[in-house]
């Protein structure tokens, strides 16, 4: 029992860091962001924007399939050797799965080229298919950029990731972009800069992941056909998996686009762009949380890892909801000074910021579903996205870009209330609803207090008092939940030994 505790200790203390690492880069990546959205929005306007976000929503999509769900299925390729003295170096196991990838990737990015350039042009909107075949050759470059810095990730090495992601990638992509607009590019500069950030990022990730795993001795190296099939086939579950989770978060863009057209798409995606923070307190977790999660349901099975995946779902949304709070407070002004067109985007960012919030924090879950039962998790997937599309098509016509963010929130929540029910009916992992009260009813008063500050004062000096209105009545009712139920927000539950 002792060494139990110890070990859960020493796996708390261990996400705790990786997140803190991550968090030290998120300043630098959310700055990067910023410009980056001002740079699009002042220099290039809606329209470039929108169909360099429709591009970059169908590329991220198809990396989904490309990467073969590696960035997860290599945690139990790898865990396998390592745990049990398996006979293939690691080295090797990783360039079985990088050649797995690139062969994936590279086929799929020309097939997608291959029909951009001959579909008709009416069938997609304006500028996407020509933004498309710029940047579905990066289909290969972020799919090996997944897999490199989730290798670095199983050996604990979360600074490669955290400078990848939070600099690397990001500043290359703002620096070629701007640029490319200096140099007259007006039309293809933010292409240009995504295949700056993605170049820039996977050189780094490669070396990184090198110095990691002491080289990759490539001499050595060749390629076996039958680890090659089992890895293949290892992977389809979850790779059918992650395709219906890429497509389930951004099929409602598409939609925009295609009903709406460009400029809204281009309004609709900053909306997103601004919603992504969120997301990235849940990332910034990923890095060491989803290797020991595998090796805690490994060593504990699902009835005893529900404490694990409570106070991770617990801290994250801790983090996240004062973030929430803030764009209510500020989000308006924000996006005035992103330029002309975009303050439309308010309500959407609010609706979407909340989505992301249920869906980063709960979705911690369907990692018992990619490691026990990924079929399970692939249903699951797929009735959430019919419930997003059926509310999107829905509410489009009606409310134009905030109906999307509402189908978005809707899908969401459905999934999330599905996801509870099948993890306490199938896999007996329990968490009560009140483990998590505390947290929303903080984030209710702090926008409570929030809208009191803008009924005080308008313009730049209502939003300050808002935005400290409601961090403050936050921050106070988490504290005094915390102290009446004595209660920490501790990880606990987790296990760092690799099981025999």
């Amino acid at each position: 029992m002792e060494r139990d505790s110890g070990s859960a200790a020493d796996a708390g203390r261990m996400i705790l860091r990786g997140a803190q690492a991550t968090a030290a880069g998120f300043g630098g990546r959310l700055a990067a962001r910023l410009l980056f959205l001002f740079v699009a929005g002042r220099m290039f306007g809606p329209g470039p924007f929108g169909a360099y976000v429709l591009a970059v929503a169908a590329v991220e999509l198809a990396v989904s399939v490309g990467s073969l769900g590696m960035k997860k299925v290599v945690f139990q390729l790898l865990d396998a050797d390592g745990g049990t003295g398996g006979a293939r170096p690691l080295p090797h196991v990783l360039l079985d799965s990088a050649l797995l990838v690139a062969l994936a990737s590279l086929g799929l990015a020309a097939a997608i080229m291959a029909s951009a350039w001959s579909l008709p042009r009416s069938w997609l909107p304006g500028g996407a298919a020509g933004a498309l075949i710029v940047l579905a050759p990066m289909i290969a470059g972020q799919s090996l950029l997944d897999l490199f810095l989730a290798a670095t990730r199983w050996k604990h090495a979360i600074r490669w990731e955290v400078l990848a992601r939070s600099i690397v990638e990001p500043y290359a992509l703002l620096l070629g972009a701007a640029a490319a607009w200096a140099l007259g590019l007006q039309a293809e500069g933010l292409l240009i800069g995504y295949w700056c950030g993605t170049l820039a990022a996977l050189a780094y990730a490669v070396h990184g992941a090198r110095r990691t795993f002491g080289g990759f001795r490539v001499s050595s190296w060749r390629g076996d056909r039958r680890v090659l099939g089992a890895t293949l086939r290892a992977s389809s579950a979850n790779t059918a998996t992650d395709l219906l989770n890429a497509l389930y978060t951004r099929v409602d863009l598409w939609l925009v686009g295609l009903l709406l057209g460009v400029p809204a798409a281009g309004v609709y995606g900053m909306a997103k762009q601004i919603a992504v923070p969120i997301r990235q307190v849940r990332q910034s977790f990923d890095g060491l949380l989803i290797p020991l999660v595998s090796r805690t349901l490994a060593a504990r099975g699902s009835q005893g890892s529900g404490e694990a995946l409570a106070s991770a779902t617990r801290l994250i949304l801790v983090i996240q909801l004062p973030l929430l709070v803030a764009l209510y407070a500020a989000g308006g002004t924000l996006l005035s000074w992103l330029g002309k067109g975009f303050g439309a985007a308010y309500w959407p960012v609010l609706a979407l910021a909340a989505a992301e919030t249920v869906q980063a924090a709960f979705s911690i879950g369907d990692l018992v579903f990619v490691y026990l039962k990924p079929r399970l998790g692939l249903w699951l997937t797929l009735a959430s996205i019919g419930v997003g599309i059926v509310a999107a098509l829905l509410l489009i016509p009606k409310w134009g870009v905030a109906g999307a963010a509402l189908s978005v929130l809707a899908a969401y929540s459905v999934r999330a209330i599905w996801r509870s029910v099948v993890l306490r009916g199938r896999f007996q992992l329990d968490v009560p609803h009140s483990h998590h009260a505390g947290p929303f009813v903080a984030a209710a008063f702090g926008a409570a207090a929030a809208a009191a500050g803008h009924r005080l004062a308008e313009g730049v000096v209502g939003d300050a008092l808002a935005l400290a209105a409601g961090l403050a009545a936050y921050g106070a009712i988490l504290f005094l939940w915390l102290r009446l139920r004595h209660e920490t927000l501790k990880l606990s539950g987790f296990t760092a030994e690799v099981p025999a």
